[in-house]
């Protein structure tokens, strides 16, 4: 008795598979089986925020130490972009691994601009 190789088992596998995807996937739906939409649109509801402490990191920017003392660690300034459009700035004192563009939540602490 001959066993199949490697490569057959493989092709053999794959079209198993393949097999079952076919027929484990749905088949066209009936006209009682559709999902009927709504003839209008309801546009006069407003549109919900999905989260109104969502953001995201806009500007990084590094302030040197002052001259008095170059051994003094510098201070990284974020500036996060909200979702509504405002911004908001903080300061942390040891650089992050946080890169622009990267989304975040803002919990508390944070003052819009003025």
């Amino acid at each position: 008795m001959r066993f199949p190789t490697t490569g057959q088992a493989v092709a053999l596998l794959a079209a198993a598979a393949a097999l079952g995807l076919v027929a484990w996937a749905p088949g066209p739906a009936t006209e009682a089986q559709a999902i009927a939409l709504p003839q209008q649109l309801d546009l006069a509801v407003p549109a919900t925020r999905r989260c109104p402490y969502c953001g995201w990191i806009e500007s990084k920017r590094e302030i040197l130490p002052s001259s008095a003392d170059p051994r003094a660690p510098g201070t990284y300034e974020y500036t996060v972009r909200m979702a509504d459009g405002s911004s908001s700035v903080f300061l942390e004192a040891l650089p992050t691994s946080w890169r622009l563009r990267e989304r975040l939540i803002v919990i508390g602490g944070a003052r819009p601009l003025d």
